[in-house]
């Protein structure tokens, strides 16, 4: 089994663990810390989320780049690339430092009307523990760029996987000391700290990397600064849409419905690395593809088959969301948080169109034809914070997911796929009339589904877990028989039988 292989295995027992725990976690915090911390926290992670950005799309650009050069043997300009490129993590790192003191001493006024005077004091602690986390982020961000060069997945995904699990036992130690927001801020820290320590050390005495400066390559610098200037707008208005509506609804009506909106966040963010686990280890490869002059009808080829298998699971995640989403609420975090449900459902669906055409961004990246999408995400960006607020005021959570949701249908659900279609060659008409052959089967397993769930009604946990896993049961047999090609219901034959 190859490296790729097994990061995507990997990705998706990332994804398992991280829903378990989660399942467990979120609940715990809510029981030391309660609602209104619990809020302060998401509040103020929502804010450092924007320095998390300020790689300046460097990271992806380093891995592109990489790579190319790397698949065609170019060992000094993979040497002169890291040089270069640690010149700009070191220079993105002093710039987030800088904004983020600035920040930091305008809190309260920003938030001065929706938090009381102890809260503001303990989100500038927060704050202040995060931008350091951040720094020390942004400066080592090149070691991850290099594994994932390399495609060391088995590595780098298994370090993911040891903080998912260390990660909330450090937290549930701290919190028995003290209970407050500032010791999840500092367990993350801590185990930050010594995940940054293992990969640099893989780097250099495992991969013995050599970042050495050789000569100012400025052809290579006016291709960097233009892939990773349009992957950073990217990451802007991710943070618009992901950050922005927690940041509104703090500033609008407070820390519990920034809580509420928390935990339909949880559920669509895991959603979304369901269809990441998949594309994120695909740049590599798709790079070495374009690097060789494959013809672009084997990419169009790869995006369907990709978005197919990827479209299979994230229509059992969201059709099963749709059956039994709102009990799963209830019994995760409670009957205060029933918003969650519809905000969630609000997202996922238009969102579904994006995720299953993730590898589509590996493929924009290795072309280094980004700009196009950096300017749509760029309009839909600012659309979604002007829809944003005042949908916020009257419909508070459940508004701001409407913005979102619309604002990203129009952007990949229209914009993209055009371009997709007329600019980068891949068989758009084909990709969705193959995907509506899929949703038909979905339909027929969602009403199948509802059905049953509202038949065998039951407050009891251990029911709500057999339907669950009926349903999947179900809806596996049905996308098997129903729905997969020859060739997809071969692979699972193989799956099973070597």
């Amino acid at each position: 089994m190859n490296e790729r292989k097994i990061g995507i295995l990997l990705s998706y027992l990332n994804i398992a663990i991280q829903a378990l725990l989660g399942f467990i976690y979120v609940p715990l915090l809510l029981h030391y810390i309660g609602t209104s911390e619990y809020g302060l926290y998401q509040l103020i992670g929502s804010l450092i989320a924007y320095f998390g950005i300020m790689d300046f799309g460097l990271t992806a650009a380093v891995t592109r780049f990489f790579a190319k050069y790397r698949a065609l043997k170019d060992y000094v300009a993979i040497e002169n690339l890291l040089a270069l490129a640690l010149r700009g993590y070191i220079i993105a790192t002093f710039i987030a430092v800088i904004i983020g003191i600035i920040c930091y001493f305008n809190i309260d006024i920003f938030l001065s009307k929706s938090l009381s005077p102890y809260e503001i004091k303990e989100s500038k602690d927060i704050f202040i523990l995060l931008i350091f986390n951040i720094a020390l982020t942004l400066s080592t961000l090149i070691f991850r760029a290099i594994i994932n060069g390399y495609e060391r997945f088995l590595f780098l995904k298994g370090l993911e996987t040891i903080q998912l699990i260390l990660q909330p036992i450090l937290v549930i130690l701290l919190l028995e000391k003290n209970p407050t927001a500032f010791s999840v801020a500092l367990a993350q820290t801590i185990l930050n700290s010594l995940l940054i320590i293992s990969r640099g050390y893989y780097c250099f005495y495992r991969l013995r990397v050599k970042i050495k400066f050789h000569f100012w390559d400025w052809n290579l610098i006016s291709e960097f600064r233009r892939l990773s200037s349009s992957i950073f707008l990217e990451c802007i208005v991710d943070q618009i849409f992901w950050k922005s509506n927690q940041v509104i609804l703090g500033i609008i009506r407070g820390t519990v419905s920034v809580a509420v909106y928390s935990i339909s966040s949880l559920v669509y963010m895991n959603y979304m690395a369901l269809s990441t686990a998949i594309s994120g280890v695909y740049l590599p490869y798709v790079t070495s593809l374009i690097a060789h002059s494959e013809p672009k009808e084997k990419i169009s080829l790869l995006f369907i088959e990709i978005g197919r298998w990827q479209y299979y699971l994230l229509s059992l995640v969201a059709s099963g969301f749709i059956i039994f989403g709102m009990q799963f609420i209830e019994i995760w975090a409670g009957k205060s948080f029933h918003d969650a449900y519809w905000i969630t459902l609000i997202i996922i669906i238009p969102f579904s169109i994006d995720l299953i055409q993730n590898i589509g961004l590996s493929i924009l990246q290795a072309l280094n034809q980004y700009t196009f999408r950096a300017a749509v995400y760029t309009f839909i960006g600012i659309l979604n914070i002007c829809l944003a607020i005042p949908l916020a005021i009257k419909f508070g959570g459940i508004g701001c997911a409407i913005a979102t949701g619309t604002s990203m249908f129009l952007g990949n659900g229209l914009c993209m796929n055009w371009y997709y279609a007329k600019h980068v060659g891949i068989d758009i008409k084909s990709f969705w009339l193959q995907i509506w052959d899929i949703t038909r089967v979905v339909i027929f397993c969602t009403i199948i589904g509802y059905g049953g769930n509202m038949l065998f009604e039951s407050q009891s946990k251990w029911i709500f877990i057999m339907k669950i896993i009926i349903y999947m049961s179900f809806y596996i047999f049905c996308i098997y028989r129903g729905a997969m090609n020859t060739k997809e219901r071969e692979k699972v034959k193989m799956f099973f039988t070597h």
